[in-house]
């Protein structure tokens, strides 16, 4: 009996031991993928920002295309250094020459801005000019070149004339993407534009309703407009996804030939019915 108890305490103090030893080890482990992904973020980091510095002597002289398509890559590259996967989804050649739409989303990020240049590749009306210029000097002339609209929300007449350059931009581009909700700060489950649906009629043109799944992403309020805090944040954060989908069959949800009356709750059970 006395034998057996030793023994047992050895046995004991062994797998205590080994324990420690297993959870040194695995802490270590953890210590290195942070390290690892921490380290390859830095690396897109700095590859988004050669990209975006290389946009100036294009558009010097004046190859707006190619600074645009740098504008892209640095938009993914940053996607890359904050951890962030993008997946895009649709069934349809929604980009095809000569079937333009208004297309429209529920913004709820301040990252959405990236996504639409880097891989949607379309002209939008965005307020990402009034704070991205503190971590992207001059972002205002280069989201210009590539075909956005610069807004201040809080203006008036900043609204009025997005608005009808919004008419320019179509006939230039032949589609544009246009956030119903206006900004961040108001949710498209509150609030929604006209605008999409006055372009569409414009334009017989239908709209095409992107929906955008936030997944481990979060800001808290007083991040949305402070994109150095998400920076810092993001850089040491979890990986997130963000899945971007649009469906032919969604092409007849919001029609832009219903009365203006009922355009907004049109648009507003469309995002509920697809809301997860």
């Amino acid at each position: 009996m006395k034998m057996n108890f030793f023994k047992r305490l050895r046995l004991f103090t062994l797998l205590r031991r080994f324990r420690g030893v297993l959870l040194i080890v695995m802490n270590f482990c953890d210590f290195c993928l942070i390290l690892v992904r921490i380290i390859s973020r830095v690396c897109c980091l700095v590859l988004a920002y050669l990209a975006y510095l290389s946009q100036f002597p294009a558009l010097l002289i004046g190859r707006k295309e190619i600074a645009s398509h740098l504008l892209s890559i640095c938009s993914r590259q940053l996607l890359k250094a904050l951890g962030i996967k993008v997946c895009i989804q649709s069934d349809f050649d929604w980009n095809r020459p000569g079937r333009g739409f208004v297309h429209i989303w529920n913004h709820e990020n301040p990252l959405d801005v990236f996504i639409v240049q880097g891989y949607l590749r379309l002209p939008s009306i965005t307020t990402a000019g009034s704070h991205l210029g503190y971590v992207l000097p001059f972002f205002d002339l280069t989201a210009s070149s590539a075909g956005h609209i610069l807004l201040d929300h809080m203006s008036p007449s900043s609204r009025r004339k997005s608005f009808h350059r919004a008419f320019e931009t179509m006939s230039t581009y032949g589609q544009m993407i246009i956030a119903p909700n206006g900004s961040l700060v108001t949710s498209i489950y509150e609030r929604v534009s006209r605008s999409p649906q006055v372009l569409a009629r414009r334009f017989s043109t239908s709209i095409a309703p992107w929906v955008f799944v936030y997944r481990n992403l979060s800001f808290s309020r007083q991040d949305l407009y402070s994109p150095l805090s998400i920076l810092l944040r993001r850089l040491l954060a979890p990986p997130a996804t963000i899945t971007c989908s649009l469906w032919e069959r969604d092409l007849q949800e919001i029609m832009s030939d219903i009365p203006k009356e009922l355009f907004e709750m049109c648009v507003m059970n469309f995002y509920i019915s697809r809301k997860e």
